[in-house]
């Protein structure tokens, strides 16, 4: 294993900078520091840099920087003015993944076996912190959510889900035969998406959702196995719920809260009470109300949209929702503020206008329309469903119809700009091979 360290040193840190966020982000950004270094540090092929994806993305990332240049006037605006470092990302995953592509399997393998064991390790925090209250460092459960090793920040369903694909590209990376570990396969992933339900995180539990549906429809190979370990995730449900283990119902949360907040608790016996702070609507009008996700959700949606009727073509600027807020102390005259609107595609409209929309819409229907042309590729199956995996990642990563985090927040942007490096990748593999 340290041999196979020594040898494959930036591809070891490449699947394992994922789990740099443990520590902290600072960490995580020096490791996308190393990766990049690398990238120029051993490139001698200029014809990385005329890939048209990374063209693409660095028009994307000139516009960012021109917007908030002439749209932000604060220190928000320095942020967008490097965006281009995460175009610099992606290229250098690509060229990792190139330079390492002669790997013995057993290497690979000993990565998958590293990533299999650390993500073990959080299974069995994430499961004592459930059912005793405390994690192993102690930490107690934040507002009905399992944090896990994150400590007190509640982002442990959202670093599983976007996690699972580059875990389940590794197993076709490595070449391993599916079949040979079909069982432990399904008690993995079983387990995985109930460590993503007990989370108690809403979002990350209904892509993985879609992640399963995607997988299910569109890669063969992981067919029987997602139906299997959807199964165990059901019974987990149903066992949690009816017999109440654990400190805390997470199904609560994840259904019965998301209902009542869209529903804007129409049907919670508190009717009378919410009727008292709203002297001014009728009970059948209340009964009648339905939130987008939430109250607040759609508080943010509206102030976006009147920020937005400002300037539909360019939009307010990157980061502008927030430079906005802060103008006003946070108390605009319509909507709610916040530091980001909370969704991607409403974001990207606002912030970056018309125009941002059009990169956005065009990235996504060209993944869209990739994955459905590979059924008609020549080429090797394992590589087929690295490209498969990646893809689905994609469409997950980047699916506009529920809440988000903020897009230009430096996390989120390495996670998205991580996927695009497997799928340029991963792209050459399955086209241009």
């Amino acid at each position: 294993m340290i041999d196979s360290i020594k040898n494959n040193f930036f591809l070891y840190l490449l699947f394992l900078t994922p789990f740099m966020l443990i520590p902290g982000i600072a960490v995580i950004e020096l490791s996308v520091l190393f990766l990049t270094l690398f990238f120029f540090y051993k490139n001698r092929d200029i014809d990385y840099f005329k890939d048209f994806k990374f063209l693409f993305l660095i028009l994307f990332s000139f516009y960012v920087a021109v917007n908030a240049f002439f749209q932000i006037d604060d220190n928000l605006r320095f942020s967008s003015y490097v965006f281009f470092r995460f175009c610099l990302l992606s290229l250098s995953i690509y060229f990792i993944l190139d330079f390492y592509k002669d790997t013995s399997d057993k290497d690979k393998r000993n990565i998958l076996l590293l990533i299999l064991g650390l993500s073990t390790l959080i299974f069995i925090d994430s499961y004592l912190q459930f059912l005793s209250g405390k994690n192993i460092f102690g930490i107690e459960i934040v507002e009905a959510t399992i944090t896990s090793i994150f400590g007190f920040e509640q982002i442990l369903g959202s670093f599983l889900i976007k996690l699972l694909p580059f875990i389940l590209f590794l197993f076709f990376y490595s070449n391993i035969k599916i079949n040979k570990y079909f069982l432990f396969l399904i008690f993995f992933l079983g387990f995985y998406f109930s460590v993503i339900f007990i989370a108690g995180a809403r979002t990350p539990f209904f892509l993985m959702l879609i992640f399963i549906l995607l997988v299910i429809t569109l890669v063969k190979e992981l067919r029987n196995i997602f139906y299997l370990s959807s199964f165990f995730l059901i019974i987990f449900i149903l066992v949690v719920h009816t017999f109440e283990f654990g400190k805390f119902k997470p199904g609560n949360k994840i259904f019965i809260k998301t209902f009542n907040q869209i529903t804007n608790n129409s049907f919670l016996n508190k009717t009378e009470q919410v009727l008292e702070e709203k002297k001014d609507k009728k009970k059948k009008e209340l009964k009648k109300e339905i939130k987008i996700f939430s109250s607040n959700h759609e508080g943010h949606y509206i102030l976006s949209y009147e920020l937005f009727k400002k300037d539909p073509v360019w939009g307010i600027g990157p980061k502008g929702f927030r430079h906005y807020c802060r103008s006003v102390d946070y108390n605009p005259p319509k909507g709610v503020c916040s530091t980001h609107p909370h969704n991607f595609l409403i974001q990207i409209i606002l912030e970056t206008g018309l125009i941002g929309l059009i990169f956005y819409l065009f990235g996504l229907i060209f993944v869209i329309f990739k994955l459905l042309k590979v059924y008609n590729i020549n080429n090797p199956v394992v590589k087929k469903n690295c490209f498969l995996i990646i893809s689905v990642g994609l469409i997950v990563n980047f699916f506009p119809f529920v809440p988000n985090g903020n897009f230009f927040n430096n996390w989120i942007s390495i996670t998205n700009y991580f996927y695009i490096g497997f799928y340029m990748f991963s792209y050459k593999q399955v086209f241009n091979s």
